[in-house]
């Protein structure tokens, strides 16, 4: 039986592409980070000076500072999350 040489393919090393959709969401992510950023550095030591004296709205603003941070939080982790994927 004659000798048959086989070809044997050199190892290829892994390099991570990021899918468009990963990076689209990337992209989204760091805008609305930048946003609530400005908001938040814009408005809010003129909104707890305005809220200060009111309770009720102290803790209304509370709850949409917490809302919002909140939100970026979620937009994060499924940004994160859709990589691994």
């Amino acid at each position: 039986m004659p000798s048959i040489p086989r070809i044997v393919s050199a190892p290829v090393d892994y390099v991570p592409i990021f899918s468009a959709r990963f990076v689209l969401w990337l992209v989204v992510s760091f805008l609305l980070t930048s946003l609530d950023a400005v908001v938040m550095a814009a408005y809010g030591v003129t909104l707890y000076r305005v809220s200060a004296n009111h309770p009720a709205w102290l803790v209304g603003l509370t709850l949409l500072f917490a809302i919002m941070l909140g939100s970026l939080a979620r937009v994060w982790l499924l940004t994160l999350r859709s990589q691994s994927r």
